[in-house]
Formats: structure tokens, C-alpha cells, sequence
């Protein structure tokens, strides 16, 4: 009798592996690595530089402070760049598509998301989190806040929330370059986008753009609620206190939604071969 057929590895293990395997490929070219990490965490710098380039001509901004903008600013970024380390290999999905490589990864008896969400992986991604966490630390010395253990656990927990809500986005971003193929920059728009956004106090967009911000796309659970309990602010749409903590709920929604969209796009995806 034979043996029975090996199971294919989990997904954490495919991810990690596909993450160890474009590493080595990347560590190839140190000097070019080294380069463009320097670069990287340039940029990133002069983002954080402009925010207090803004703040060097008003006192306050939304409603916000310098040291509460600072802690807004770094939970975003923080947030943003996480998922971009963890799920950002969507955006290269376009160009497997038109090239014809995708069928590679479907191919293969593993999962093909944590394959797509590992894709091109570099440490170069690293480099942002240094001026994002830089910012957080700074707003959290500097800013006027009455901590207690329920502040001092959101936190973290805006963190996880918002890489959360990212990351189902990175996951819609797959799904819809799957249908369309080359729609990496109009997607970037909801990404990148959304990072920008969620840096600044959403009170700066008016109340229709801050309800959408808040139920239609939910940028607003990625670190706006949260850090309005953690500053003492109010929230301008007037929203029950609840839904500071409200993000994991709609986080699982979004994740739910995307990943019925993925499955939706795999399934309607025409491979090179048909």
C-alpha cells in the first residue's frame, strides 16, 4: 500500500519561507540593498519633516496639537508600514498577471495568498517604521495624556487594529488586480491614500467624508477612534463611546469581505493557458 501523500505545509510556514527565500535573493546585492534602504528611510524622514514644517505655523491643527499629532502620525504610519512588511506583495500582482507568472504560484500545493502576500519581499520595507516609531514615541513623552491601564492597552491595540484593516485592504487590492490586471495605481489611491489620510486628524475632512471614512471604507477604526479615548478628544460625528473600541469588529467584517473577494477573483481568473 502506499504511502500516504504529505500535507502541504500551513500558510505561516509557506509565508515564511516564500519571506527567508526573496530575502536571500535581495541580500545578492547588499550595496544596492544598503542604498536603497538609506533612500527609504530618507523619504520617510522628509514625510514626518513636513508634518512639523505644518505645525511650525499653527498651533494646532484639527483640533490637535503638535505632541497629539505626533501620536496620531506614528500610529498610522506604524500601522501602514506593518502591513506593507506583511501583505504588500499584492501590489505585485498586476504585473505577474500581464507577464504570465502568477500560474506559477497557482500551481504550486500551497496556498496562494501567503505566497502573494510574501512576493517580493525586502528588508528595504523596514526602513519607514523608523521614523513611524519615532513619531509614536515622541507623541507619547510629549502629549498631554491621563494614563491609565485602558490607555496604556490601546496602544498596542491601535496597532494591531489598524495593520488589521490595512492588511484586508492589501487583500482587496489582490482580488481587484486579479479582475482587472493593471490597476496597481488606481489602487493605490485606497493605499496609499488611506496611509495619508489616517496620519492627519480626520476632522480636517468635513462630516460626509469622516462618515465615510468611518463606515464606508473604515480608515477611520485604524487609529482615529482609538486615539481619540487614549488624547481625551470628543468625537466630532458624536459617536457612542463603544465605538472607540469597535475596530476589531469591523476589521473581521472587512477581512470577511475580502476574502470572499479573493476567492471570487481566483475563480474568474483566466490563466495564460486557457
Amino acid at each position: 500500500m502506499d504511502e500516504a501523500a504529505p500535507k502541504p505545509p500551513g500558510a505561516l510556514v509557506t509565508y515564511l519561507a516564500s519571506v527567508r527565500m526573496w530575502s536571500r535573493s535581495a541580500m545578492q546585492y547588499r550595496a544596492s540593498l544598503v542604498m536603497v534602504m538609506v533612500y527609504g528611510t530618507l523619504v520617510a524622514g522628509l514625510e514626518l519633516a513636513a508634518l512639523l514644517i505644518v505645525y511650525g505655523n499653527v498651533r494646532a491643527l484639527g483640533g490637535f496639537s503638535l505632541a497629539e499629532a505626533l501620536y496620531l502620525y506614528g500610529t498610522a504610519q506604524a500601522a501602514f508600514f506593518i502591513s506593507d512588511l506583511l501583505f504588500t506583495g499584492t501590489e505585485y500582482l498586476g504585473a505577474r498577471i500581464r507577464m504570465g507568472t502568477f500560474d506559477g504560484l497557482l500551481v504550486r500545493p500551497v496556498g496562494v495568498l501567503p505566497q502573494v502576500f510574501a512576493d517580493q519581499f525586502t528588508p528595504r520595507r523596514l526602513c519607514p517604521l523608523l521614523s513611524a516609531f519615532g513619531a509614536l514615541v515622541a507623541g507619547l513623552v510629549s502629549a498631554p495624556v491621563h494614563w491609565t491601564w485602558l490607555r496604556a492597552f490601546l496602544v498596542p491595540y491601535t496597532l494591531v487594529t489598524g495593520v488589521a484593516v490595512f492588511g484586508a485592504i492589501w487583500v482587496f487590492v489582490g482580488a481587484f488586480q486579479v479582475v482587472v490586471t493593471d490597476a496597481s495605481e488606481a489602487m493605490n489611491v485606497v493605499t496609499y491614500g488611506g496611509q495619508y489620510m489616517t496620519s492627519y486628524p480626520l476632522s480636517l475632512y468635513g462630516r460626509n467624508l469622516m462618515l465615510f471614512l468611518t463606515f464606508g471604507v473604515p480608515l477611520g477604526f485604524v487609529n482615529w477612534q482609538p486615539t481619540l479615548y487614549v488624547l481625551g478628544h470628543p468625537d466630532p460625528l458624536g459617536l457612542p463611546t463603544v465605538f472607540r473600541f469597535a475596530g476589531p469588529v469591523f476589521a473581521a467584517a472587512l477581512w470577511s469581505v475580502a476574502l470572499f473577494a479573493w476567492r471570487g477573483a481566483l475563480r474568474h481568473h483566466r490563466s495564460t493557458g486557457s
